[in-house]
């Protein structure tokens, strides 16, 4: 019998993502038997938004200490580097493609591959737009960098990357991080939008599993 699934809306340039992926997984671990669980991209910086990382470095930098504080996910130097320098472009688009492009060789570790993305740029301050980035995240998860960088570069994944983005938001999921709850018909409804802690996720994740 088909279980309702779990969607958890991310983006790879979304700090209080980065952050939430522990109470995501904790989540996901509890209640792996009694319901499915999916990673999706949102399309935070896209369109007009994508931009030199200065201008919004100032903002990113006093969200450190609150992300840490609250998640417990650690920002590291060479990050804090790239928001001084300034010239990094924020574009969701080249990591959201690199994500879908991993996950279609592994699809049963897309929450893992898109937290190893997030590490690369909040930990190692990777640029997320260079493809080679990614070839340690390929090796990582046992996943030819070759085949990896053929696939990137065929176009049908930056079209399905972008319909992605188009379809969780027909959803309403608009602020990440996102979980929506899709029923055994196909039918989504939102459960949370933003961070919100575990405790409190915690009892909406077990009303669900009774079927509430």
């Amino acid at each position: 019998m088909s279980k309702r699934k779990i969607i958890y809306v991310f983006d790879p340039l979304c700090s209080w993502c980065y952050g939430f992926h522990s109470i995501i997984m904790k989540l996901k671990s509890e209640f792996i038997s009694k319901l499915d669980f999916e990673l999706k991209s949102g399309g935070l910086i896209v369109g007009k938004r994508i931009c030199p990382i200065s201008k919004k470095a100032k903002y990113l930098k006093k969200s450190i200490p609150d992300v840490e504080r609250i998640t417990g996910a650690k920002f590291g130097e060479k990050y804090i580097k790239l928001l001084d320098v300034g010239t990094y472009v924020s574009n969701s688009i080249p990591p959201s493609i690199a994500f879908n492009t991993l996950k279609s060789f592994r699809s049963d570790l897309d929450f893992e591959i898109g937290h190893a993305i997030q590490k690369a740029h909040y930990l190692d301050g990777k640029d997320l737009n260079n493809i080679r980035s990614y070839l340690d995240i390929a090796e990582e998860f046992e996943i030819n960098k070759f085949g990896f960088m053929e696939r990137y570069q065929d176009p049908i994944f930056e079209t399905q990357t972008f319909e992605e983005f188009e379809l969780v938001k027909s959803w309403g999921a608009d602020n990440y991080p996102a979980i929506l709850l899709q029923d055994t018909n196909g039918e989504v409804e939102p459960v949370s939008e933003s961070f919100v802690k575990y405790e409190t996720l915690l009892e909406d994740f077990k009303d669900i599993a009774k079927g509430k």
